[in-house]
């Protein structure tokens, strides 16, 4: 018997090392909606075409004017229903008054992380968080995770921190 000499895997790919591709992939995309005639009248302009027949006027007239009056008053739905869309715009924080305000911070999104802020009283300023908010009295958690709850006559202003201009 012979003994079969070890030898190592037999597999072999081949890569050829070409210069990386160019950057040409679509970046923009619009959408234009054409107006689209009914599949009826498209195939009355079809069948007269083909014939070579023509087709009165009495007869095409009229619903051709009664489905370019439909189509004309979908388009006029259609733009209601856009404009109707269009987002109304939020008043900036520094737009808002104290009460606005502090009602933005307590309905924050919780998904989000917490703002931080500065309340100015007329005592001194205090840097946390808003945990809570009422008629009466407002809380204020720390960056130490102490809170206090300071009235809300004494509240002056709030900013939050990272805006300012």
């Amino acid at each position: 018997m012979e003994k079969k000499a070890k030898r190592g895997p037999l597999l072999y790919v081949s890569q050829t090392f070409l210069n990386t591709p160019v950057k040409n992939m679509q970046e923009i995309f619009t959408n234009r909606q054409e107006v689209q005639l009914p599949i009826e009248e498209l195939q009355l302009e079809e069948e007269s075409s083909k014939k070579g027949l023509e087709v009165s006027l009495a007869k095409t007239d009229l619903p051709k004017q009664s489905k370019v009056k439909e189509v004309k008053q979908e388009e006029k739905s259609q733009n209601n229903q856009e404009k109707k869309r269009t987002f109304n715009r939020v008043k900036g924080f520094k737009e808002m008054n104290l009460i606005e305000r502090l009602e933005y911070l307590d309905n924050f999104p919780k998904a989000l992380p917490p703002v931080p802020c500065v309340f100015y009283t007329e005592e001194k300023n205090y840097q946390g968080y808003l945990v809570e908010y009422n008629e009466q009295d407002v809380t204020i958690r720390f960056p130490d995770q102490t809170t206090e709850t300071i009235p809300f006559e004494s509240l002056k202003n709030v900013m939050m921190i990272g805006i300012k201009r």
